[in-house]
């Protein structure tokens, strides 16, 4: 089978599936072979996914969700097991960054803010891996999203920093945890990337779109991270379990 229809058969799961990182992943999948079950807050950029991916829209399953909603997690997975009868992999894409991203010390940081931000990015990433996890019998690959603040200090971003951290660690032990399974889970960190939340933490901290700092002096791609992804989620990474990918131009290198 060659790598054009490597993903023939095979269901996976995206959260955060309709934009960004998650979207140019569904469709590397997508155009790859794979049924693709998208899961998104944004009612408007799910209906633009749909657009994206209706040449074979019989391999396509799309959800509003919010990560947040542990029961709609539930529903959303069981929803794909209706649909196409399995899940073979995932690929948790969803994030948020809050309203003061950048701009607050972690002195200075409101509990509504910190709240939203590890409901979403740390308690939302477990629902929905424990969700897939369970829905999955394996063998299988689960890779999350995390962030190059997963794995370095950032001033003025305490809680996204934190749940970023978080998620490398529910990686890690579920890595130990699914192995018998044959279910591997790995993690990326990406850096500066080219997407719709990149754009809004450049409105908000008013940083110059422009500015990478990177030894590889560009913004990177949601398609280079979705490539990787896909290897994570492919037959080609068998042996790659509980690791963390770093798609960041060198930054924390």
């Amino acid at each position: 089978m060659g790598r054009d229809n490597d993903f023939e058969g095979k269901v996976i799961a995206l959260t955060g599936g309709a934009s960004g990182i998650g979207l140019a992943t569904a469709q590397i999948l997508h155009a790859r072979g794979a049924s693709v079950a998208i899961a998104d807050i944004d009612p408007a950029a799910l209906d633009n996914a749909i657009q994206l991916l209706s040449s074979a829209s019989e391999r396509v399953l799309v959800t509003k969700l919010d990560v947040s909603d542990n029961s709609a997690v539930k529903a959303w997975t069981k929803s794909i097991l209706e649909k196409f009868s399995k899940l073979d992999g995932a690929a948790n894409c969803a994030g948020v960054i809050g309203k003061h991203h950048g701009t607050r010390k972690l002195s200075e940081t409101e509990d509504d803010q910190w709240d939203l931000i590890m409901r979403v990015n740390l308690t939302g990433m477990m629902y929905c891996m424990r969700a897939e996890l369970q829905a999955m019998k394996g063998p299988g690959s689960v890779v999350c999203v995390s962030s190059v603040q997963g794995t370095m200090g950032f001033a003025k971003h305490a809680a996204y920093a934190a749940s970023k951290h978080g998620i490398l660690g529910l990686v890690k032990s579920a890595a130990k945890e699914e192995g018998e399974r044959k279910i591997r889970v790995n993690a990326i960190t990406p850096g500066s990337i080219e997407t719709p939340l990149m754009h809004k933490r450049n409105a908000l901290e008013g940083v110059d779109p422009s500015y990478t700092p990177t030894p590889i002096d560009r913004l990177g791609t949601s398609e280079e991270c979705g490539n990787l992804i896909a290897w994570l989620l492919s037959d080609e990474s068998t042996f790659v379990s509980g690791a963390t990918y770093s798609v960041d131009g060198g930054w924390a290198c």
